[in-house]
């Protein structure tokens, strides 16, 4: 659906055309497109003069002599079209036509047949139901404004609902939605009444940057919307997040998340856009045979409820959906519990390091997906995952220990459990992890048990 830019660029481009042009004539061939009495609306426009066309929200008004006003909403797919050869005037879906005075004409073309037009008065005009409930325009929002918006997001509706409600803002519609919250770092699921009077000055600051840009740019042209006949906005070659799942965040590398709130599909950056009601969990990670695997067992032995994510992608391995998926990367059969075709898919994934990237990438989602369900599940999870950082699964946690661990110390851990240290990357002494995320506590593995479950309770609460 057209949102503010779209009908702003809209009312542009046909306001110079159609200004001072008399209406001799209407045809209407799709009467529910009028919203008020069809009849008055036939006769009361003939004669009448265009004077003015404005906007309001996604709402476009067409001022005419005699204080008349059309309102219209193009909805989701209706264009205005303008006409010098009447022969083209009417196409398969034309639901009406002005001709004027001077033999142009303009139509209204609508596939989906949801647009509207009402006609009122200059006087009625702001008390005809559809306008009088609209909110303050998202771009005009002035600082005595402020209060009341507070109070009007301050509900347990997600905030994206809340930017989609043209009571609250009006002109917001589902691509600018995503934009503006991915440029605040608001996750759209994130409840109003959990955000503070800082983080709506930034939604307001950052719907005026979104909206003034793509105001200049001409809109978003997207899917078969386009402002005018060969006209295309240009602004979604500027989208940071709508539309883009998948895509790569320039921020921090996460794959853009798609779901749905409301209907609404939405896109958006779950690191980024951290969403309060999943980061619930507490991570263990760390390089190999740093003693993660043990300090999981010491919160399972306190009471904790307990995963291990080196557990649960086995699990996922044994799934025929997985098996399928994951022979048709590798490029041979593959089946985690035939330990002949297991040392043979790792053999490939070491010298074909591209399939070991490309299994990857399948995986962590289907493993995520699996985690989101263990948060929304539990209340504080401990989460074993070695891969954390790789997987992006930053989001999931409100506290991340990291066990360091000494050389020395990792090699004795290694041979005690019969692993082969002759590879100097079995050692991962290139684990990284980002130094400015608040969430991390580094716990050190110092060989006394003791100390090191002290240092980890200690971790988790502070």
């Amino acid at each position: 659906m057209p949102e503010l830019p779209e009908v702003e660029t809209v009312k542009n481009i046909i306001s110079p055309l159609i200004k001072d042009k008399t209406i001799t004539k209407i045809d209407i061939f799709y009467d529910r497109l009028v919203q008020s009495n069809i009849d008055e609306f036939k006769v009361k426009l003939i004669n009448q003069t265009i004077k003015d066309v404005t906007r309001y929200g996604k709402f476009l008004f067409i001022h005419l002599t005699s204080s008349l006003v059309i309102i219209t909403h193009l909805r989701m797919e209706g264009k205005f079209r303008y006409i010098t050869n009447l022969s083209d005037a009417r196409i398969k879906h034309t639901s009406l036509i002005f001709y004027f005075k001077d033999g142009t004409c303009l139509a209204f073309d609508d596939t989906r047949k949801f647009g509207l037009m009402y006609l009122t008065t200059e006087e009625e005009c702001k008390n005809v139901p559809m306008i009088k409930k609209l909110g303050i325009e998202a771009n005009k929002v002035q600082g005595s404004d402020l209060e009341t918006l507070y109070k009007k997001f301050n509900r347990k509706k997600p905030i994206k609902e809340l930017l989609l409600d043209q009571t609250i803002l009006c002109g917001i519609g589902n691509i600018y939605a995503d934009e503006i919250c991915y440029l605040c770092k608001i996750n759209p699921f994130t409840p109003g009444n959990l955000l503070n009077k800082n983080n709506i000055d930034d939604v307001v600051k950052n719907a005026k940057v979104v909206l003034e840009k793509a105001i200049k740019a001409g809109g978003s042209t997207i899917h078969s919307f386009h402002p005018s006949e060969g006209v295309d906005g240009k602004f979604q070659e500027e989208l940071l997040c709508y539309g883009r799942v998948n895509h790569i965040c320039p921020n921090c590398g996460t794959r853009f998340h798609k779901e749905f709130i409301g209907g609404r599909g939405t896109t958006f950056c779950p690191n980024c856009q951290v969403n309060p009601l999943l980061e619930k969990a507490i991570g263990i990670t760390g390089p190999i045979g740093s003693g993660k695997s043990t300090l999981l067992n010491h919160f399972k032995e306190e009471g904790y409820i307990t995963y291990s994510c080196d557990e649960l992608i086995h699990e996922l391995y044994k799934k025929d959906i997985h098996k399928r998926n994951i022979s048709k990367i590798l490029g041979v059969n593959f089946d985690i519990e035939n330990k002949e075709i297991t040392i043979k898919a790792r053999q490939i994934m070491i010298f074909e390091p591209e399939k070991k990237i490309a299994v990857e990438n399948y995986i962590y989602p289907v493993l995520e997906n699996e985690l989101i369900k263990i948060v929304k599940e539990n209340d504080c999870p401990v989460i074993e995952a070695p891969t954390l950082f790789k997987a992006h699964i930053e989001y999931l946690f409100k506290k991340i220990l990291i066990v360091e661990i000494s050389k020395e110390q990792q090699e004795v851990n290694l041979i005690n459990r019969h692993d082969d240290i002759s590879s100097s990357k079995k050692l991962n002494h290139d684990f990284t992890y980002p130094k400015n995320l608040s969430k991390i506590r580094i716990v050190r593995a110092t060989g006394n048990f003791e100390t090191f479950f002290k240092n980890a309770d200690e971790a988790i609460k502070d």
